[in-house]
């Protein structure tokens, strides 16, 4: 990261972006309480849960907008547009407007040129290691490693004290360590694109040429048959904007360690169904409802108005 980046992600933190996010509404003409940005993974959750996706979107719109105005003035700076960070607010919004597709896909074949390049220096993450609530130390360690790696690194943890996380406490973790160990390596990059009152941020597990990549984690084959379609709907999202007429998605059963691959065409019209579907839920229409027993695990179901526990 260079010198530009690090004083811009310091400059884009707490009350000044939510400042930022408010003006960008303002000049939008769009109500400060209207959702603006979004994220494709998190509209892909509408086949798991339409409400929940929405829900959650919601609770995630300051970072994606983060993401956005992030992206929109790094990539500014790399493609030779800015030479300094904007020190108005308005000049900050407005840096990245000129900046196309194309430009997005001379960045992206800049990345894949590094990633062919660095492909054999990856480094696998190991462990992750936290503070508990009750302010225990605690480590998620990697399922992937070598049984040896692992039997040494939870060795250690228990020599001193520290307690070893149970990867169902936190699927996010055990997705992110499986998919260091698992899923394909492809150059990807994130970026925006606007539909109707929306601006939808996503960032692919991988992009080629011909293909979107999308990489699931699933504990067992009965929770896959939930997982597919929303793996599929977050492919298809990918290629619908980054104009992928292909897909490739691969599916990783814990319990069996075995991976599903899946090669098919992007569903154009799935996609613009669902985008359709997600914005009327977001205005107040209550879609059919989830399989009861999603709502026990769901980090919603408090503020929920359809709550089946």
């Amino acid at each position: 990261m260079d010198d530009f980046e690090v004083k811009l992600n310091k400059l884009l933190i707490g009350n000044k972006l939510k400042r930022l996010l408010l003006l960008e509404k303002e000049r939008r003409c769009i109500d400060r309480k209207s959702l603006l940005f979004l994220g494709m993974a998190n509209i892909a959750e509408y086949y798991w849960c339409a409400i929940q996706a929405v829900l959650k979107s919601r609770a995630d719109e300051l970072l994606f907008f983060a993401s956005y105005l992030y992206d929109r003035i790094a990539y500014a700076h790399q493609l030779s547009l800015v030479d300094t960070i904007p020190k108005t607010d308005v000049g900050l919004l407005e840096t990245g407007n000129k900046i196309t597709l194309r430009d997005v896909e001379k960045l992206l074949k800049e990345k894949a040129k590094r990633h062919r390049e660095c492909r054999a220096h990856n480094i696998v993450l190991c462990t992750e290691e936290f503070t508990d609530e009750h302010g225990d130390r605690v480590v998620a360690i990697n399922p992937g490693l070598y049984p040896a790696e692992k039997a040494r690194l939870e060795k250690e943890a228990t020599a001193r004290g520290t307690r070893i996380m149970d990867l169902e406490e936190n699927p996010m973790f055990r997705g992110e360590f499986l998919q260091m160990t698992k899923a394909e390596k492809y150059p990807t990059i994130r970026w925006n694109f606007e539909w109707k009152k929306y601006i939808i941020v996503g960032v692919p597990d991988g992009i080629t040429e011909r293909f979107v990549y999308e990489f699931k984690t699933t504990r067992n084959r009965f929770l896959a048959s939930f997982e597919k379609p929303v793996a599929f709907m977050q492919a298809d999202l990918y290629g619908f904007f980054f104009r992928r007429k292909n897909k490739r998605v691969q599916i990783y059963i814990v319990k069996e360690d075995k991976i599903k691959t899946y090669e098919e065409n992007v569903n154009t019209s799935r996609v613009k169904t669902v985008l359709n579907n997600f914005a009327k839920v977001d205005s107040g229409w209550v879609p059919p409802l989830p399989k009861p027993w999603k709502c026990n695990h769901c980090d919603f179901k408090e503020g929920c108005s359809v709550n089946q526990t």
